[in-house]
């Protein structure tokens, strides 16, 4: 009956870390893609200028 019980603790032990090694792997590919969208966004702006008119009135 031991022998039951510890292979049947061990197989829950195994299943549970595949699990977190699994959302892990899902959490670290969401904030990548993240990082990859923030630098597409930043890059964006490095071509937008800005335009002040001055217009000299003397009276």
């Amino acid at each position: 009956m031991n022998f039951n019980r510890s292979k049947l603790v061990a197989i829950t032990t195994g299943v549970i870390s595949i699990f977190i090694c699994i959302l892990y792997l899902l959490l670290i590919t969401v904030f990548d893609f993240r990082s990859f969208l923030n630098n597409q966004i930043t890059n964006l702006s490095e071509n937008i200028a800005a335009v002040f008119p001055v217009i000299d009135y003397i009276p």
